[in-house]
């Protein structure tokens, strides 16, 4: 399954939870772009949804619209 955003993808992973531990197989595999994360066991499928989070923040970590500066201007004497 293709997927444009990563909170889709994830939605679709945790929707699809409930499935893997219905039928107890955890086999599966997304793609968003140009990226593939496949999973065969329980915790390949939490692993590949935590990185799902370390993917989305890495694609907005240079995003000038959503960084946030706390500092303060000084003044030099």
């Amino acid at each position: 399954m293709a997927f444009t955003t990563w909170a889709a993808l994830r939605t679709a992973m945790k929707d699809a939870l409930a499935d893997h531990y219905a039928t107890g197989n955890f086999v599966g595999s997304y793609a968003i772009g140009n990226r593939q994360i496949k999973y065969k066991t329980e915790d390949e499928f939490f692993r590949a949804l935590e990185m799902t989070y370390k993917m989305e923040a890495l694609e907005s970590a240079g995003d000038r619209a959503s960084m946030v500066s706390y500092g303060r201007m000084r003044r030099y004497r």
